[in-house]
């Protein structure tokens, strides 16, 4: 049923989650929901805006983002269209002449880190990509629903603890194309102003923008069962919650964000750089795709704190000639600038990512922070994709609700760091530099030097370590589950597990272990067998087989009549043994080599031994695994560490799960997540476009048929 042909009182629907605005963290959610869209969920995302953002914003996509991408299937689209940062060039005034000189180069991601190094991106590509994606998962169910308003969200709290219930209703409102495009959406000329996007409009001025009619059209009544507002800055669904923002939301800075074709005598103008003029501010240098550059300028405008800037002193022309001044003697000329914004410097957390664990808040709707860092867009994306699996799971029945509450205790924290990482980055870049008369005023330019460095693997996304919860058996947690880091001495348990060179035995290929484990839904047991040629270790590796084949296994117990005995938890095993030292059929079956699988059976057992063509990538090795001990190691869906044990300790694998898993129902049959083939990207456009301004008809189940 299309809005025209609606009737007059709100249609009621029911869904099992509403996701509150389609950016980056929206995004992410819907791509990883449509992975459960096999098993019954059903989802939908709406977003205000009617048109999809097509230039502009956040662009920066760092190493763990890009590993996630990999895990989701398309990082080798984003790495061909985007700008790979390689290095960093620091400039700043000559002590004795003010005149920019450069000072230091360094890598801009430390090597050796990821197999991936941070790409440059704008973020209108990346949304299509997890759009795309989405759509293709899902089989176009769940793509953007544009032009919708939120407008009131209750909550019966008496239905919050049944799993079954739902709990919430949101009413919306579907606005019409006017109402859906603001003004500052418009163009001025060829370049366009990310202005209305921006902190310097005020939550009030924002609403005011998509309520130009006094009554909406149309609206809806939805039922949900959990809702994410990942609607920005501006929340809207954290205000109606009623959770508060802490911190401060401005200061007397602030920068303007370029995107041009630029005519510069600079030397490094194709190289991240970080450029402290002596008295005109600071820019940072950002090569972006398409032979683009970004510059992030500190504007010499300042205002009240608590008060909004002027926007009309915000303008192409004006950043032009701050940017010229701080880069003066090189001077800087452009034939296009394709787009510019302002925005607030400030950092704010919120007191609370759940009240309830029904509705959710990610992204900018609960961490805001200055774009320099380059984290608002890594850290949103990567919220969600904590999230998603995790309401995945409890929705189809194969997760308790308890299983929610580790969102919040993994990403406040993490978003706490962030704050405090940024806070003090901010501050060195937009400071003064330090005269060599008056050092103890303004910036030390070598700590700033120091501080990027240090905070490089930050940056990346590689130091996020989740406290001991129901999910990670670190053995300095609380839990009665302990880990046993010695036995994989370079893991950390609460740590994103790390990729490592393996060999096939099936197929004598090369694979990097992580290609192996596609986001799916599945925890991974990684069974590191040591020499299996020998017959100790083959003994302890059988026994386990016989374990694992077992009806009181935990790959028998929560995996759900009808679906595959990997969907739910899949173990890959990685011997230490000469390659050609076995067959592939002299190993256990079938929990080990399922031959009667030919869909999984011959991506099941790998070694860890030299390759043809490249090298041998020593994973015990990496990974500090004894051939001898060998070790189980378990990863979550979202690839991070969760616990390490022996090959003989069952009974820990058994503790883990009950935890958190439901044993599996005898019932009806389920599907299993699919990973499909890449989208054909014309047709997911148009599909897209075509739902723009229309509710998506649906055929529901006789309990979330539409009511009038």
């Amino acid at each position: 049923m299309s809005i025209d042909d609606a009737p007059s009182q709100p249609i009621e629907t029911k869904i099992d989650v509403l996701i509150i605005g389609a950016g980056p963290a929206g995004v992410m959610a819907a791509d990883m929901f449509a992975r459960y869209t096999a098993q019954g969920l059903t989802c939908r995302i709406i977003d205000k805006r009617s048109a999809k953002l097509d230039n502009g914003q956040a662009d920066g996509l760092n190493c763990r983002t890009l590993e996630i991408f990999e895990s989701l299937g398309f990082v080798e689209s984003i790495e061909k269209e985007g700008s790979r940062m390689s290095e960093i060039n620091f400039w700043n005034p000559c002590p004795e002449t003010g005149r920019l000189v450069r000072t230091g180069k360094i890598p801009d991601t430390i090597p050796g880190l990821s197999r991936f190094q941070q790409t440059i991106l704008h973020q209108g590509r990346i949304e299509a990509h997890l759009i795309a994606d989405a759509a293709k998962h899902s089989n176009g169910a769940i793509i953007p629903e544009r032009g919708v308003l939120p407008e009131a969200l209750e909550i019966d709290e008496s239905l919050l603890s049944d799993p079954s219930a739902y709990p919430i209703k949101v009413t919306l409102r579907h606005l019409s194309e006017e109402e859906s495009n603001p003004d500052g959406l418009t163009q001025n000329g060829a370049t366009r102003s990310g202005l209305f996007r921006s902190s310097l409009v005020s939550a009030e001025e924002e609403e005011k923008l998509y309520k130009k009619k006094e009554q909406a059209v149309k609206r809806e009544i939805v039922s949900a069962k959990y809702v994410i507002g990942c609607d920005g800055a501006h929340s809207w669904t954290r205000r109606t919650l009623g959770i508060k923002m802490i911190g401060e939301q401005t200061s007397e800075l602030r920068l303007g964000s370029t995107r041009r074709c630029p005519h510069h005598q600079l030397p490094d103008i194709r190289a991240r750089c970080a450029i402290h003029s002596a008295n005109a501010g600071s820019v940072m240098v950002i090569p972006q795709e398409r032979d683009l550059v970004r510059l992030y300028i500190q504007l010499p405008v300042q205002v009240k704190p608590g008060e909004y800037l002027d926007r009309s002193k915000v303008t192409p022309e004006s950043i032009l000639a701050t940017a010229r001044a701080i880069l003066h003697p090189y001077t800087l000329d452009t034939e296009l600038i394709e787009w510019f914004t302002g925005y607030h410097i400030g950092q704010r957390l919120t007191e609370s990512f759940t009240p309830n664990n029904r509705v959710f808040l990610a992204g900018d709707a609960c961490h805001t922070h200055s774009p320099k860092a380059g984290q608002g867009m890594n850290t949103s994306m990567q919220d969600t994709f904590n999230l998603a699996w995790k309401i995945g799971h409890v929705v189809t029945g194969l997760a308790k609700p308890e299983l929610l509450e580790t969102y919040s205790l993994e990403r406040q924290v993490v978003a706490k760091t962030l704050i405090d990482f940024d806070t003090k980055f901010s501050k060195l870049f937009s400071g003064k530099p330090a005269s060599k008369d008056d050092l103890d005023e303004g910036v030390s330019l070598s700590e700033f030097k120091d501080v990027f460095a240090t905070g490089n693997l930050f940056a990346a996304g590689m130091s996020i370590s989740y406290a001991g919860n129901l999910i990670v058996a670190r053995p300095d947690g609380t839990s009665s589950i302990k880990s046993r880091p010695e036995l994989a001495s370079k893991l950390a348990v609460g740590e994103r597990f790390f990729s490592a060179q393996v060999v096939n035995v099936a197929s004598a290929t090369p694979d990097q272990l992580t290609t192996r484990m596609l986001t799916n839904g599945a925890f991974r047991i990684l069974v590191f067998a040591g020499n299996v040629a020998e017959e100790k270790a083959m003994k302890k590796l059988e026994k386990l087989a016989e374990y694992l084949d077992g009806e009181e296994s935990v790959v028998s117990k929560y995996t759900p009549k009808g679906r595959s005995r990997s969907s739910v938890i899949d173990v890959i095993t990685i011997h230490s043994s000469d390659r050609l030292a076995l067959e592939l059929y002299d190993f256990p079956q079938p929990s080990i080599f399922p031959s009667n699988d030919p869909h999984t059976a011959y991506k099941k057992v790998y070694v860890d031994a030299p390759s043809y063509h490249r090298g041998d990538g020593k994973a015990y090795e990496a990974y500090g695994i004894s051939k001898e001990e060998g070790a189980i190691v378990v990863v979550r869906p979202d690839q991070y560490v969760a616990l390490i044990t022996s090959l003989d300790d069952t009974a820990t694998l058994d503790a883990y799960f009950s935890q958190f898993l439901v044993p599996a129902a005898q019932g009806s049959p389920a599907k299993d997540i699919r990973l499909l083939s890449p989208p054909d990207w014309s047709k997911v456009e148009k599909v897209e476009l075509s739902h723009s301004f229309a509710v998506k008809e649906r055929e529901p189940a006789e309990e979330n048929a539409a009511v009038v």
